[in-house]
């Protein structure tokens, strides 16, 4: 079976497709055109016969059962179907119970229609091969946290959910997810099997993983090479060049902006692309003992420099994943920050979002040929995951059962969509170690015969896939997952920076801003409010 949540689905509650994406017409219970070819003979009969003593509900019920409603435009939802009833009952007798299929109840982030395609034959291919009913919940994203936190007040958490690795550990600490049950697919499958590092990042408090490392990317820098070139520009990988950069490239006159990011407050990109600036400029938002560090020196200078760059070199207004995007294929502007999923979109393979850059009409692949990409500023990268975690309502001997699978013999049909930002976090198996790492790259992309390496090389491959679990991410090094996942659900940052970026407050008081609300996050914060010592302003 296949689900889908929404936005409205939120407010209503669980909305059910059947697998052929049909509405289910029932038989009439009358022929209402030969009632009225006979009506001067026969109305006493169909009025007793076929029910019409309530017209309105039988001409409503005909309406609804002939409406095909309109698909809903985000998450859904696929179930495998039940087997059908044993056949050879004989009439006389009481037909049997059969033991109905155990079933489990997976939630993944992703709401394309590839992933439905790929997901319906993971679960059929499942069920096939262990008598168990799998349904699959399509959700999106940006309501994944508020579905998560309604189910566990409600009693209601799937058995598996897929997710980024900023709820991983919190999660986990809530008793969202049974640590026990993860560690028990990782010893199933393989702790040597896996990212090490990966594994790091997502470590209990217990000493058991939150979840399983599932797949990840890295957020990049792309700029446009030919014109970095023509202004004799350095490469964008500090604040001093992107700053020179986004400054040369900017020209206002001509509806060409130097940089653009998401700065929308309700974006998670939005507080990622800042948490990747404040890396690289050693800003930590957390320490060891828990004490919120947003006040040290070197976040200031991260907010400004991010205030500088964004308000005078960016398009007026709030910018989006989409209109980030629509920018550079456009050819509005040189630099941009996002993830590997651009990489198809500029090299003109996604038909609903192709370069239209002034020299694409000639050249459909000019960008491919005129970008370049970088995973890292002053030094610093960002690396963002999806993770496979089995929760505290699962029953652990089947929900384990299904994460073997998973990375096992569905693993390879996972990776295999949109895989430039699906570097696979499981390396190999026993047999064959770097099975799933090695032959990452050479997956086709979009449907077509290309492939990340042979559109942009070995190198660009190479770049996009190593070291992606080593990138820092705020708290988890530290051990505050917890505050992680609560700033992530929150947006609390984004909300901020967006205040910032529309008057709202200067970036000295953005910054008093974001270290109260963040204080405000955690209960009986055990350390000094430090802007109780800061003079007024």
């Amino acid at each position: 079976m296949i689900r889908f949540f929404s936005k409205r689905v939120v407010n209503d509650r669980w909305q059910v497709a059947s697998s052929k994406w049909q509405v289910k017409q029932q038989p009439a219970t009358c022929n209402l055109p030969l009632f009225t070819f006979y009506f001067s003979l026969l109305t006493l009969l169909l009025l007793s016969a076929c029910g019409l003593a309530n017209p309105p509900r039988l001409a409503t019920a005909t309406a609804q059962a002939g409406f095909t409603p309109t698909p809903s435009a985000e998450p859904l939802i696929l179930t495998v179907a039940t087997p059908t009833a044993v056949p050879g009952i004989t009439p006389d007798s009481a037909p049997a119970q059969a033991e109905p299929n155990p079933s489990i109840t997976v939630w993944v982030n992703e709401t394309s229609a590839a992933h439905r395609t790929m997901l319906e034959q993971m679960a059929n291919d499942f069920e096939a091969a262990q008598n168990i009913d799998v349904e699959m919940v399509l959700v999106s994203p940006q309501i994944l946290p508020e579905l998560v936190n309604t189910a566990v007040l409600s009693g209601t958490l799937p058995d598996i959910i897929i997710h980024p690795l900023e709820f991983s550990v919190g999660w986990a600490e809530r008793g969202v997810f049974d640590t026990a049950a993860n560690a028990a697919a990782l010893a199933e499958l393989g702790t040597d099997t896996f990212n090490p590092n990966a594994l790091d990042l997502v470590q209990t408090s217990s000493g058991q993983p939150a979840a399983l490392p599932n797949s990840g990317y890295h957020q990049l820098v792309i700029y446009r090479t030919d014109w970095f070139a023509q202004r004799n520009l350095a490469i964008p990988n500090s604040f001093r060049a992107l700053s020179t950069a986004a400054e040369a490239i900017t020209d206002r006159d001509n509806l060409i902006a130097g940089f653009v990011v998401p700065t929308e407050s309700n974006l998670v990109t939005t507080q990622q692309i800042f948490e990747h600036m404040a890396l690289a400029n050693g800003c930590q938002l957390v320490d060891e003992a828990g004490e919120i560090r947003l006040l040290d020196p070197a976040c200031a200078e991260a907010l400004n420099f991010y205030y500088t760059i964004i308000n005078q070199n960016s398009p007026i207004g709030v910018q989006t994943d989409t209109s980030t995007r629509n920018a550079y294929l456009a050819g509005r502007t040189g630099l941009i920050m996002g993830p590997p999923s651009l990489l198809p979109q500029i090299a003109g393979l996604d038909p609903a979002a192709a370069p239209r850059c002034p020299e694409c009409a000639a050249t459909p692949d000019f960008l491919a040929q005129n970008s370049s990409f970088l995973t890292d500023i002053n030094g610093a990268e960002f690396g963002n995951m999806s993770l496979l975690g089995i929760t505290s309502a699962a029953d652990r001997e089947t929900a384990v059962l299904f994460a073997t699978y998973w990375f096992s013999e569905g693993y390879t049909q996972w990776l295999a969509v949109d895989s430039e930002r699906k570097v696979p976090m499981r390396w190999g198996t026993p047999d064959n170690p770097r099975q799933f790492i090695d032959s990452w790259g050479s997956q086709p992309l979009a449907g077509s015969d290309e492939t990340l390496e042979s559109l942009y090389g070995p190198d660009v491959v190479a770049t996009l896939r190593d070291g992606l679990a080593t990138t820092g991410r705020w708290g988890l090094p530290q051990g505050q997952g917890e505050l992680i996942t609560t700033l992530y659900e929150e947006l609390t940052l984004s909300i901020v920076l967006q205040e910032m970026l529309s008057g709202y407050f200067s970036t000295d008081q953005s910054i008093i801003e974001a270290y109260n609300r963040i204080v405000d996050l955690i209960p009986n914060y055990a350390f000094p409010n430090l802007t109780d010592n800061l003079p007024d302003n």
